[in-house]
């Protein structure tokens, strides 16, 4: 005898992926009702009847979820979008870049202080004026 044939692929899942979704018990259960009573589980009074209400409140109910869920399948644009930075992440940014500088303007004069204490011949024969700011680029 043939072992019988498994299907491939995952298996299905059906209303049993809305007991993985974060919600109410209530909200799952009205999503399992719609999604049964549009698969042909139940008809749309015996759904009614599970939930308890009215016809018209269940059309309703119905959907807005078809709704909501239309509107999140509408393509979008691929990818991230872009970051535009704010005001404050601008003024982050260049303060960052302005305490670089000083960093770096700062060892600058630390190197033209040293080299003026240790060889000061270098500062008077050369005539390297030793205030002088050196800029970074």
């Amino acid at each position: 005898m043939d072992a019988p044939k498994r299907p491939r692929g995952r298996p299905k899942e059906g209303t049993e992926l809305v007991d993985k979704t974060v919600a109410s018990e209530e909200a799952k259960q009205r999503l399992k009702v719609v999604l049964q009573s549009m698969a042909g589980v139940f008809t749309i009074e015996e759904a009614c009847r599970i939930l308890g209400m009215k016809k018209s409140m269940f059309h309703k109910l119905r959907m807005q979820f078809l709704s909501g869920a239309v509107h999140l399948l509408e393509p979008k644009t691929p990818g991230r979008k872009r970051h535009l930075p704010t005001d404050a992440e601008r003024e982050n940014k260049r303060l960052r870049e302005e305490l670089e500088q000083s960093k770096f303007e700062l060892k600058a004069q630390q190197v033209r202080e040293e080299i003026g204490l240790l060889m000061p011949h270098l500062l008077k024969s050369n005539k390297i004026d030793a205030s002088k700011k050196t800029k970074r680029k």
